[in-house]
């Protein structure tokens, strides 16, 4: 039985996080909503792909692209860090650090993608 390579893992978990991601700023900019569960869910799906993909870059055979895509994840980690401490209890993230995270993280899933 072969397993599912790693970078594969991590790519569908990363999908998962940005489609969450997306309908999380969805629900802030038309409902003036905040989500902290679905944010958690968010997160871990996030880290979890991060996690896979670091795996796959210790174990697995070098690939560049994926180096630097964990680069950009690791980018947009620190910028949903950044978007969860400095939010206001009760209101919508600050959209301008929203938008870095997520241009990070779209271009961290384009590197692996592209890698695949």
């Amino acid at each position: 039985m072969t397993s599912m390579p790693l970078s594969l893992i991590a790519a569908s978990l990363l999908i998962a996080a940005i489609s969450v991601g997306a309908y999380l700023v969805y629900v802030g900019l038309r409902r003036h909503k905040r989500m902290p569960q679905l944010g958690l869910t968010h997160a871990g799906l996030a880290m979890a792909g991060f996690i896979a993909l670091a795996l796959q870059i210790l174990e697995g055979p070098p690939a560049r692209l994926n180096n630097l895509a964990a680069f950009f994840l690791a980018l947009a980690l620190i910028g949903g860090a950044m978007v969860f401490l400095l939010h206001e209890k009760g209101r919508p993230p600050s959209m301008p650090v929203v938008i870095i995270h997520a241009i990070m993280g779209v271009i961290g899933l384009s590197l692996l993608l592209i890698g695949l």
